[in-house]
């Protein structure tokens, strides 16, 4: 079984790496900007320097692959800004990485695929807070979700499904200001910061489930 991870130099692309891999997967993995920092405690994986909203790059990079079972889009970006002060420039290279980017892996990826599961990780906030901050953000995962159910209605064989996460525990959510970061997790009664092995066990877990094509998920912990 191979699955293609998207950040995967990120701390949630990380986690999600070494569960899967622990769990018998070959691995493609795509970064940016961060190097992969785990590679030696991988068994099989291939990996890719690439920018995601590149659509050339994509494509030879889907094209180096024999077959994709799982695609796990991680790779995210955020330009947090007032409104006032956001630039069209801030805000677009958000939508051109989290929304582009999502579409043209997945556009690419599904070429590669006889059935499997995708799985977009997208993030509460786009259905349930509205924060001025990351309007490009928000706007960004909410297109992701829409994906999901388009996708899952024209690849009728593949299953495509969004994870809406709440605050998870990573290195950039812990450099934030502590006092608003305490005001946003308020916002959905979050007591603690997620884990990223508890998202990275959430995607195994729905990998292995029947959960239904199209399907967008609240992703909590106990």
């Amino acid at each position: 079984m191979v699955a293609l991870i998207t950040g995967a130099a990120s701390d949630i692309g990380k986690s999600v790496a070494l569960t899967l891999n622990n769990n018998g997967y070959d691995l493609v993995l795509l970064y940016h900007n961060k190097e992969i920092d785990y590679l030696d405690k991988l068994n099989n994986a291939k990996t890719f320097k690439c920018d995601i909203s590149n659509e050339e790059e994509i494509k030879n990079i889907i094209n180096a692959v024999d077959k994709i079972d799982v695609l796990i889009n991680c790779a995210a970006t955020y330009r947090d800004n007032e409104i006032k002060d956001k630039t069209k420039e801030e805000f677009m290279r958000v939508l051109e990485v989290n929304l582009v980017g999502t579409f043209l892996v997945t556009k690419y990826a599904v070429n590669k695929m006889d059935n499997g599961t995708v799985i977009n990780l997208s993030s509460l906030d786009s259905t349930r807070t509205f924060n001025s901050l990351s309007v490009d953000y928000i706007a960004s995962k909410a297109g992701v979700n829409t994906l999901t159910k388009t996708f899952s209605l024209e690849y009728t064989n593949i299953r495509f499904i969004t994870l809406l996460l709440p605050w998870i525990k990573t290195s950039s959510v812990l450099e934030m200001n502590p006092e608003y970061l305490k005001e946003e997790m308020n916002k959905y009664n979050q007591d603690r910061l997620m884990e990223v092995d508890e998202v990275s066990n959430k995607v195994l877990e729905v990998i292995n489930s029947n959960t239904p094509s199209g399907s967008i998920i609240e992703v909590n912990y106990d």
